[in-house]
């Protein structure tokens, strides 16, 4: 493919609104446009309308198998006249690349697919297998990725590189993802008469006051630090002159590898335990969401096999970095624990998830370069 080629497909992806829905139509066209170059695929629609994608590449002479995945669905926009440039455009001033996605993470996916198609059009099929894993709902539940692990897509991966943008530099691990609510059940009664009824929002204030210290033996993670653990959301009551009989406060734990998914849980379910000896108290766990920890070996083969192959086409050395912020990982590996994974991608300026979201032409053709000459000499 010539420059043109390359940027046209990252380009009209992002012309398709994808916002927390409708990734269907931007695999789709992935599916279309890798179909006209040989390269069969499979979509599974995981809600309507919302379709992840996966194909292969390579001859299977080598049995390692690769992962590159990245999502079609993109934050939301909430005011498109407060945006220099359309956000579903893919408008192009200069060498930058403006629009929805445009950075999170419409030019990592795009990347993948022309690399595989221009492998596959060179002839230069790798020894083993790549796997692309296109997946829907990432912004949200990753419900994408959930089920194509649980269709088995990724069990047998020996590796994967998620592109999601991080200026040309290597994520090796982040922190899980751990959102709950705790539900307290009152009694409602006229508030000319609160001793015969159950204030909801005085029991749930207890939970808030044993939570801000609920975790301070947490262990540091020697990868991720800290466990960082807040609460976000308060509710409670919906008369002013009536006693509430249901409040709720919610709250997001970034889980490590040191102190788990699991271990959280455990500790918020002991919290609560005590709590409700207290007379009238009925405090409830119910958990949201539960993403895992990633968090691959800083000496694993693959992290400096990236960085060299990367350092050439980005033109600097990769820095090594750990995140708060999560990725489909956190599903891949639940299957797989024992699998490197790493991020790299694009540029993205800081500009994810803001108005004029852009990255730049050289950063996406570097990746591009990165991801051919990676599926070439990994398998060797």
């Amino acid at each position: 493919m010539d420059q043109n080629e390359r940027i046209k497909i990252f380009t009209d992806i992002l012309a398709i609104n994808s916002v927390n829905d409708n990734e269907g139509e931007v695999n789709q066209y992935l599916a279309d446009v890798l179909a006209e170059h040989g390269i069969s695929s499979q979509l599974f629609e995981e809600r309507p309308g919302r379709s992840s994608i996966v194909a292969e590449l390579g001859t299977g002479s080598n049995p390692k198998i690769l992962g590159f995945s990245g999502h079609a669905d993109t934050v939301t926009v909430p005011d498109e006249s407060a945006w220099t440039y359309p956000p579903f455009a893919g408008t192009i001033v200069g060498d930058r690349i403006y629009g929805r996605g445009s950075a999170d993470m419409k030019g990592g996916l795009a990347a993948i697919v022309v690399a595989m198609i221009e492998l596959t059009d060179a002839g230069t099929l790798p020894a083993g297998k790549i796997r692309f894993l296109g997946t829907v709902g990432e912004e949200y539940d990753d419900y994408g990725a959930k089920d194509l692990t649980a269709r088995g897509f990724s069990e047998d991966l020996d590796a994967m590189i998620i592109t999601e943008p991080t200026e040309g530099n290597i994520t090796y691990a982040h922190a899980g993802a751990l959102n709950y609510r705790v539900i307290s059940h009152g009694l409602s009664v006229h508030s000319s008469i609160p001793q015969k009824g159950i204030n909801a929002i005085y029991n749930i204030s207890k939970y808030i006051e044993l939570e801000q210290h609920l975790f301070d033996d947490a262990p540091v993670d020697k990868a991720l630090g800290e466990l960082i653990h807040s609460l976000t959301i308060v509710e409670g009551g919906d008369q002013i002159n009536s006693i509430p009989d249901f409040a709720a406060v919610y709250g997001n734990i970034r889980p490590t590898t040191a102190f788990t998914n699991q271990d959280v849980i455990d500790r918020i379910e002991a919290g609560l335990a005590e709590l409700n000896q207290e007379e009238n108290v009925n405090l409830e766990f119910d958990l949201i969401h539960n993403f895992l920890p990633m968090a691959t070996d800083i000496n694993d083969p693959l992290i400096g096999f990236v960085q060299d192959i990367a350092e050439k086409h980005f033109g600097k050395k990769p820095n090594l970095r750990v995140e708060v912020g999560g990725t489909d990982a956190s599903d891949f590996v639940q299957k797989n624990d024992h699998m490197p994974v790493i991020i790299l991608g694009n540029n993205s300026f800081g500009t994810d998830h803001q108005i004029d979201e852009y990255t730049d032409i050289p950063s996406y053709l570097a990746l591009i370069d990165t991801l051919k000459e990676i599926s070439l000499t990994y398998f060797e």
